[in-house]
């Protein structure tokens, strides 16, 4: 978008080189609004210049009817609808014209083929009425809702718009009605009753609903072609409804009655137009013969022809147009514009010449007539061009972008004139393209030296001041300094004779500071040449000037020749800021001669030269004191002094960090109120605003940019009669509001002219104008009559993005409809994140329009986006939302316009309710099944308690059955070894011995499983660890089992590598565990089969094998081998019984030496079992006890002693040998205790006791030296015999040793 401003500079804002405009004189700014011209391009998305038709709908949105398809316009972009190849859109040609909305919404367009289409912004989607052939000639959008088309064969068609579908009916008007011939239509009216009438040439038809139905009524219809009655026009007002007819014939038609009365006209001629004019009167315009006021009052008309008036070029009407001043413009049949004021009956003939002096005739008959908001008046004269109506002047002004064109041509067609609803002017043209022409209503003027040069160095304004008379003394860059009256009128220029000429170019110097003194006396202070002083003399405006200069010899001269700042304070002293050397007050003296001037080189001591050389203003407060701007911050002295040299000054700069210091030392300008109020203007720090003092130290609070200053280089101030401060920028003025500390900007577009201000004082005349200097003339203006915009922009939604794609309308879609038309964004789970672009429809400057939005249930602040357009939200969860936009207008004024969207984003299906009740039912089907598996794992549990409690029940049944049956085996296996060492057998009867002692040893052996397990279960069993060697331990331990071989016929052997091979291990458990498996497998080894063991040694382990040929053992079954009481097979093969305790104690044994054993079995090949035991002892832990021994077991068999045993019988009575020690014997087994007895009768006195009782008893009467007791004992065990003989002092000294073959004691 190119933007040209017609009241500035020329500058260049985009590539093509594009110029501002500006009014030149005081009066045609006065008289027409200072404008911006913007130019559209394909730059902005607009890729075609010829406009063929514009229309602002009813939200506010521009539309353009092109000759390459349908534009829309939100202020900012441009968006295409039409045809494209391969498309579904039902256009047949991208060129369009004649551009309406109607009652609906709904776009209606022509195009070049003579085709109509509607075009629904809703879904943007084109759709062609449902009527064939035809080619369409002119289209009638009523407000009723209804669409008419006439077509070239004179078919009416008549469209027909649904209420709640919105779907179109076309049907052929008059075919339906049964009208036979079909005459040309003439114009289609709708009046207040929402009755249309259709004037053709053959009569009248009003088509009128009455409830539902519709009634067509027919009127002047005649079936004869000679009588025929034609219509050409309708009007209504508050009297009737009038048609103008043939003849000079008007038909008025009175609603209330129904009835039709016929006004004649002098004239054959038909009358072809009708207007309202204002006192009641009507034109009316005639085919040829010139046109007639009516007045309705009186009954009486007057006519105009080129007869009775011969101003009126010409007797065709062909248009006409009232204004709103009730001044008629009519086309007639030669080119240009007619003006007629009924009012004194003047006419006027208008038309544009082109830039060569040609009247402009070939471009277009049409004759367009638009007014603004504004009251101006645009028009487009028959032949072609552009012009402005300067009502003052009553004259036609050729109105054109100067950055384009120079004048209009016949070649520069105008296409299309448009003005929207906040005046703006849209204008259409072959050679241009699309231009927006922006009016500015605020009434800021500039006097300029020499309106028709801008670039004047005279216009370049430094001063400005207004005396006591009410002159205005300017300074000025040419160095010239010029006056004028209280109204702005130019005098003339002061001469260095002190007079006042306007044709005088005396330069004296670039007045920057102009002052009056209480005298009378005018003193300028220049940049570079010093003060001077006019004085008033007795004839007006003259002066007596008298120059002051510095002189480096005279240190009472001045400091320095560039004077910024003069001004007399209290004691009517003046004082001069200089630029170079700091400041100075006069010290007058008897005459002019004499006069002083008092500064550092002097008597001002104390004045800090060194850091406030540069100063730039001076002025005082309501207590005299006088305040110094200068570069490096402010000073302060008192004014009430005698002697200069005592003034102290008082400096307050810019603190880092402390913001209640200066916020800028460059100060420029400082100001104070009629409230007493101090403000400073700083160049780069905003405004200050003094809070408090003391002669130390102030403290300010500073307005800056982020407070909504335009910029914070501030050159002057100034204050309106209301107490609101004006401030100057560089190129923006600002109006600051103390009291509620508002700010409110202007910028530089709302001027006359581009300016740039100036550094310098601002002046508030006595009229109450404000003025400032600029570098293109004083800008002044009355405060009053600024004001800002209060339009209300609405607020569209214009995109919808996600996944940075532009969301478009579709069924089944997420839009169903524009994003603007949509009431709810209801948005999945998957795709809740968006974009949404927004835009205010304000079409004068929408650049400077801010945003906010704020989405409601997600966030509580609003966010504030500035000229952005766009609110993004991603991840939103589940919920329902409300998205709400505000923003300024033009002006930057904030507006109550916020425009509100619902979104709602879907839950996941996890979310939803059907998700919550199917999460309930999985919930109560997990609490089921977890109760079901809790139940189950309880009975389990209870089953494997049972079953613990059977496998414990058995335990102690075996052990307390083990217990019973070692006492009687111990004595059966004690005697047998005894007599086989010591007693005389022969061969025969040492045979049958050994084999009761081997049998009474597997007794023995199984009895002692049995233990080991309830050891091994209350972790009782100890690991006695020593070092032996492997291979003749083994095989003194297969040498048990070589008998069974023979017997069954076993090859039995052992296979290894080694001859000798060396492990940590506990003997007993290592010979239990490989005793078992040999037992296991010669159970399960069929006769004539083999057993071996094989022993290898490996590197870090050794391997002991036990492999049979034997029945096998089933897959399923092998892992519940090594589980104690399991019979795998139902029966072995020599009949012997199984305890299932065997291989289940040998995988405790083989776990308590950290070894593993494994099993490889098929079912009739037999099984091996594999033993590995890790090397070395690092892996037994400290509850191991290790053995050192150099006992070494060989493969020789043990032998047996020969001893006797001599009988010996109980004797009933104890006698006690005293030469022996006495031992009690406590067992309630007799056979047991007599064991005993004899093992230990020989060497010490016996005492029996059967129990606890009579051992205690015994105990006490014999004391005997030792006592050896049984455990479990009825009547009173062992145990409870020992804590009763321990506490009697007696007993408590006998040593007793307890006899126990359980281990839960």
């Amino acid at each position: 978008m190119v933007e040209i401003n017609l009241v500035w500079n020329p500058i260049m804002k985009r590539i093509g080189i594009l110029f501002t405009f500006c009014i030149l004189s005081i009066t045609v700014c006065l008289a027409q609004l200072p404008h911006t011209f913007t130019q559209y391009t394909s730059k902005d998305g607009l890729a075609q210049k010829t406009i063929q038709g514009i229309m602002q709908d009813h939200k506010g949105i521009m539309w353009f009817a092109t000759w390459d398809g349908l534009y829309k316009f939100d202020g900012y972009t441009f968006k295409n609808y039409k045809a494209q190849p391969g498309d579904s859109i039902g256009l047949s040609n991208n060129r369009l014209d004649n551009i309406k909305e109607d009652k609906y919404g709904y776009i209606w367009v022509r195009s070049y083929d003579h085709q109509v289409y509607r075009f629904n912004p809703r879904t943007e989607q084109f759709q062609a009425i449902p009527y064939e052939n035809y080619l369409s000639q002119d289209i009638y959008v009523l407000s009723c809702g209804d669409v008419w088309v006439v077509t070239a064969l004179n078919e009416l068609i008549r469209i027909t718009i649904q209420p709640d579908t919105r779907e179109m009916k076309a049907t052929n008007f008059f075919k339906s009605h049964q009208i036979s011939s079909s005459e040309r239509i003439n114009s289609i009216f709708q009046d207040k009753q929402q009755n249309q009438w259709i004037l053709t040439e053959n009569g009248l038809y009003r088509l009128s609903k009455d409830k539902e139905e519709e009634q067509l009524s027919s009127y002047f219809v005649s079936p004869s072609a000679k009588n025929k009655q034609p219509f050409y026009d309708a009007l209504e007002n508050e009297h009737a409804i009038y048609f103008t007819s043939k003849r000079g014939w008007m038909y008025e038609y009175h609603p209330d009655n129904g009835q039709f009365s016929r006004q004649e006209f002098t004239t054959h001629s038909s009358i072809k137009s009708v207007r309202q004019l204002k006192h009641d009167k009507l034109f009316i315009g005639t085919a040829s013969d010139g046109f007639f006021i009516h007045d309705l009052k009186n009954k009486s008309f007057r006519h105009y022809n080129t007869s009775t008036c011969s101003s009126l070029r010409n007797n065709q009407i062909k248009e006409a147009y009232v204004d709103s001043n009730g001044e008629i413009w009519i086309r007639l049949q030669t080119k240009g514009v007619t003006h007629f004021n009924p009012e004194n009956e003047q006419f006027d003939f208008f038309i544009l010449k082109d830039k060569y002096g040609k009247d402009i005739v070939d471009s277009r008959p049409e004759m367009y007539i638009y007014e603004d908001i504004n009251g101006a008046l645009w028009l487009h004269p028959s032949g072609g061009g552009f012009a402005w109506y300067d009502r003052k002047n009553n004259r036609i002004k050729p109105f054109y972008n100067p950055a384009l064109q120079s004048g209009w041509s016949s070649d520069n067609k105008v296409t299309a004139i448009f003005t929207d609803k906040q005046g703006n002017l849209w204008l259409g043209s072959y050679g241009n393209g699309l231009e927006k022409v922006s009016f500015n209503t605020n009434h800021f003027h500039l006097l300029t030296a020499a309106p028709d040069d801008p670039e004047f160095p005279g216009s370049n304004i430094r001063a400005i001041y207004q005396d006591r008379d009410g002159y205005l003394w300017t300074g000025n860059k040419d160095k010239i300094v010029r006056v004028y009256d209280k109204e702005q009128r130019y005098i003339g220029n002061l001469t260095a004779q002190g007079t006042i000429s306007p044709h005088a170019t005396d330069e004296l110097g670039i007045a920057y500071a102009i002052t009056q003194d209480h005298e009378g006396t005018i003193w300028i202070g220049t940049k570079g040449n010093g003060l001077f002083a006019a004085t008033p003399q007795n004839k007006p405006l003259t002066y007596r000037l008298k120059q002051y200069t510095a002189d480096t010899d005279n240190i009472y001269s001045l400091s320095g020749n560039e004077i910024y700042s003069l001004y007399e304070d209290k004691q009517q002293r003046i004082w001069i800021a200089t630029f170079e050397g700091g400041v100075n007050y006069l010290e007058k003296g008897v005459n002019e001669e004499s006069a002083r001037f008092i500064n550092y080189r002097n008597r001002l001591k104390n004045y800090p030269i060194t850091q406030c050389n540069r100063t730039r203003f001076i002025t005082s407060d309501t207590q005299g004191n006088i305040w110094i701007g200068s570069a490096t911050g402010l000073l302060m002295c008192e004014g009430d002094f005698s002697e200069p040299e005592k003034i102290t000054f008082h400096r307050y700069s810019r603190i880092p960090g402390n913001p209640q210091s200066l916020s800028n030392n460059d100060v420029h300008n400082i100001f104070f109120t009629q409230k007493g109020e101090m403000y400073v203007a700083t160049f780069g720090g905003g405004l200050n605003r003094l809070l408090s003092l003391n002669k130390e130290q102030a403290t300010f609070k500073a307005y800056t940019m982020k407070n909504g200053l335009p910029s914070d280089v501030l050159l002057s101030i100034e204050e309106d009669a209301d107490g609101n401060l004006w401030c100057a920028t560089e190129e923006e003025l600002c109006k600051f509001i103390p009291d509620t500390e508002k700010i409110t900007n202007y910028p530089s577009r709302v001027f006359p002219r581009r300016i740039n201000f100036s550094e310098g004082a601002a002046l508030r005349t006595h009229s109450d104008y404000l003025m400032f200097n600029t570098v293109k003339g004083i800008l002044y203006f009355f405060p009053d009559s600024i004001h800002t915009s209060t339009y209300t922009p609405p607020i569209i939604f214009t995109r919808l993005q996600q996944a940075e794609k532009t969301v478009t309308p579709e069924e089944g879609g997420i839009l169903i409809t524009h994003i603007d038309d949509t009431q709810l964004l209801t948005l999945p789970h998957d795709k809740n994140g968006f974009s949404i672009q927004f835009a205010a429809l304000d079409m004068k400057y929408p650049d400077n329009i801010s945003y906010s939005y704020q989405l409601e249930g997600f966030e509580k602040n609003w966010n504030d986006i500035g000229n952005q357009r766009t609110a993004t939200y991603t991840n939103l969860p589940k919920g329902h939302y409300t998205l709400k936009v505000r923003s300024t207008n033009s002006d930057g004024v904030w507006v109550e316009n916020t425009r509100t969207l619902h979104i709602t984003v879907l839950p996941s299906f996890w979310e939803t309710p059907w998700a919550y009740l199917l999460y309930v039912l999985f919930i109560l089907l997990v609490i089921f099944t977890a109760a079901y598996i809790l139940f189950t794992i309880f009975r389990l549990k209870h089953k494997v308690s049972v079953e613990q409690e059977i496998s414990d029940i058995k335990l102690r049944f075996f052990t307390n059955i083990s217990h019973e049956l070692r006492t009687p085996l111990t004595l059966i296996a004690g005697p047998i070894e005894h007599v086989l060492q010591h007693g005389k057998l022969d061969n025969e009867e040492r045979e049958q011995l050994m084999l009761v002692e081997r049998n009474t040893n597997r007794m023995l052996r199984l009895v002692n499983q049995i233990l080991d397990f309830r050891k091994i279960q209350n972790k009782k069993m100890k690991m006695r660890v020593q070092q032996i060697d492997l291979i003749p331990f083994t095989r003194q331990i297969m040498e048990s089992f070589n008998r069974l071989a023979d017997e069954h016929q076993i090859d039995f052997g052992m296979t290894t590598q080694v001859s000798q091979l060396k492990i940590w291990a506990d003997p007993d458990k290592l010979e239990k565990i490989l005793f078992n498996l040999l037992s296991n497998a010669f159970k399960y080894t069929p006769q004539g089969k083999q057993i071996r063991v094989i022993v290898q040694d490996e590197e870090d382990e050794v391997m002991i094998a036990v492999e049979d040929q034997g029945i096998g053992i089933a897959e399923s079954k092998q892992k519940s081998l090594f589980i104690r009481f399991e019979n795998l097979v139902d029966k072995n093969l020599f009949n012997q019984a199984s305890t299932g305790i065997g291989l289940s104690l040998v995988k405790e044994l083989i776990d308590m030496h950290h070894g593993t054993i494994n099993i490889h079995s098929k079912p009739g090949e037999g099984s091996c079992f594999t033993v590995k035991l890790p090397k070395g002892k690092e892996h037994f832990d400290e509850t191991v006890e290790f053995i050192l021994t150099d006992y070494t077991i060989t493969d020789v068999a043990p032998g047996y002693m020969n001893a006797s045993l001599t009988s010996l019988a109980e004797s009933e009575g104890e006698k006690l040998n005293n030469e022996k020690e006495t031992i009690l014997i406590v067992e309630d087994n007799q056979e047991l205790r007599f064991f005993i007895k004899t093992i230990f009768i020989q060497h010490f006195n016996v005492i029996e006791a059967e129990n606890g009782i009579i051992g205690l008893e015994k105990s006490k009467k014999y004391l005997p030296d030792i006592i050896i007791s049984d455990v479990m004992m009825p009547e009173k065990d062992g145990i409870e015999m020992v804590r009763e003989l321990r506490e009697d002092m007696s007993t408590s000294h006998i040593p007793i040793v307890m006899l126990n073959s359980q281990v839960d004691h």
